[in-house]
């Protein structure tokens, strides 16, 4: 074999005419690709009374910068075949914190930080990556969907605009008013984990993926009728080491005027001492085997009577030793209000996995969720509404005999909307969250109280966001 030896303006040469024979113009490469996103900041300003239930705790609170973008591209349909390809930004929560200085695992000041910041709201940028890519086949003779490769988990266990998978999903249409899905993942991630770590500034996970396989069908079924609209859903999983068998089911009635809605979720926990959620155990972050969760919602809407407003009643409970029966920390699972779940003060979580919010400290042998919750909306013009979030809740923890204790919690929420164009949107909402506990439980990662620990906590949180989507 000889080997030809070219200059380095040789070699630009060739390059050259290589690129250009297969080069095409923008205009047309482009050529029909649907494009689709969204650009959303947000401002979060946290204030915090006896923190993790300490007398005076330091830490007062924090303020965040948060900046979000999302571009999703689809190819047209070619041959039954089309691509998707989204890129997304998503900054780390900036903690700017008044210059408070900065605090630990276990909301404590660390010395020496007084009068600093991290990041200060424009620290250096490091999540951007790829959302989806994947392969999209739409058979002619069927009204089947096949997707493969990296996508959004759209399961009512997952968090739609975070959580992701790489696998392969199935849906079919074939029978009328049903759907019909199968999905196989042999990876995937949520936003809530935490595998071992947590971040102090942010408790988001790290972006680790999970290795385990998670396998899932569903049936879903929509009927009109002449009073309303029908919809049912019924879906089954299973994952390896982590979840033996779960089910979610919905079913519900709507029409313009009034909905009811119910759900109910089961979860098998595999409790294998090799497995991932017993080890979280060791950590004091799991429960017995059998979870389930249900929740039963109502509400009404007056504007066909000319009187812009809506009313919504729930609740939210559990029969079974737990209510870990979701993936992500939230889900598909009907509820309002916007800060009594995933954090210390209630030691809510619904999720199967290790992640924020679980308050216990060691290994404990269930927990019960008690919920009622409403909300009431109003619009005061065709394009701003103002609304107010309630909720009352206990979360009795189990420990085992003499080592029982409830966290009663109330959160009040008022929220204002202004869809200022198709586009463009403003919401900001002012959260005040209050709970008190027995004296026996203590908050994750906090160990054993101080003798000036307190029996009652206050998180305040002031957001507002700016949204624009494509």
């Amino acid at each position: 074999m000889k080997f030809l030896k070219l200059s380095l303006a040789a070699c630009v040469a060739v390059c050259g005419i290589v690129s250009s024979a297969s080069a095409q113009d923008l205009e047309e490469a482009i050529r029909g690709v649907d494009v689709s996103g969204m650009l959303r900041y947000r401002y979060r300003d946290d204030r915090y009374t006896d923190r993790n239930y300490v007398k005076d705790n330091a830490d007062k609170g924090v303020a965040r910068h948060q900046w979000r973008a999302e571009a999703l591209f689809k190819t047209p349909v070619m041959d039954a075949v089309s691509m998707n390809l989204s890129v997304r930004y998503h900054n780390p929560e900036q903690n700017v914190n008044h210059g408070n200085g900065l605090y630990d695992n276990n909301g404590n000041l660390i010395p020496g930080t007084e009068g600093s910041s991290k990041g200060f709201g424009a620290g250096k940028d490091s999540s951007f990556g790829v959302g989806e890519f994947n392969v999209v086949i739409t058979p002619d003779f069927t009204n089947t969907t096949i997707k493969a490769g990296k996508m959004i988990l759209t399961t009512p266990l997952n968090d739609p605009l975070d959580d992701r998978g790489t696998g392969i999903l199935a849906m079919n249409s074939d029978l009328s008013h049903w759907t019909f899905v199968g999905g196989a993942f042999d990876s995937w991630s949520i936003d809530d984990f935490q595998p071992g770590y947590v971040d102090p500034f942010t408790g988001n996970n790290t972006g680790g993926s999970i290795t385990k396989p998670l396998y899932t069908i569903a049936a879903l079924a929509n009927y009109e009728t002449s009073a309303g609209n029908i919809g049912a859903q019924i879906w089954g999983f299973k994952i390896d080491d982590i979840l033996d068998s779960g089910m979610f089911l919905q079913l519900g009635f709507s029409n313009s005027l009034f909905h009811i809605t119910g759900q109910y979720a089961f979860a098998n926990l595999d409790n294998d001492p090799q497995h991932l959620l017993a080890q979280a155990a060791y950590n004091g972050e799991r429960v017995r085997g059998g979870a389930d969760l249900y929740t039963l919602e109502a509400g009404v809407r007056f504007h066909d009577y000319n009187v812009p407003l809506a009313l919504k009643l729930g609740y939210m409970g559990n029969t079974q030793d737990s209510y870990a029966v979701s993936l992500d920390n939230e889900g598909s699972f009907n509820k309002v209000g916007q800060i009594w779940f995933e954090n210390n003060a209630t030691g809510v979580s619904i999720s199967t996995l290790p992640i924020e919010g679980q308050s216990m400290s060691n290994v404990h042998q269930g927990n019960s969720l008690s919920v009622f919750y409403g909300s009431l909306n109003y619009d005061i013009l065709d394009n701003l509404n103002v609304g107010i979030e309630y909720v009352n809740g206990t979360n009795e923890l189990k420990y085992g005999v003499g080592s029982n204790g409830d966290i009663d919690f109330q959160e009040i929420t008022p929220i204002i909307r202004w869809q200022y164009t198709k586009n463009l949107a403003f919401s900001t909402y002012y959260a005040m969250l209050t709970t008190d506990r027995d004296k026996n439980i203590s908050p994750k990662n906090v160990g054993v109280l101080p003798a000036n620990s307190t029996d009652s906590e206050d998180r305040n949180r002031l957001q507002v966001e700016v949204r624009y989507t494509f």
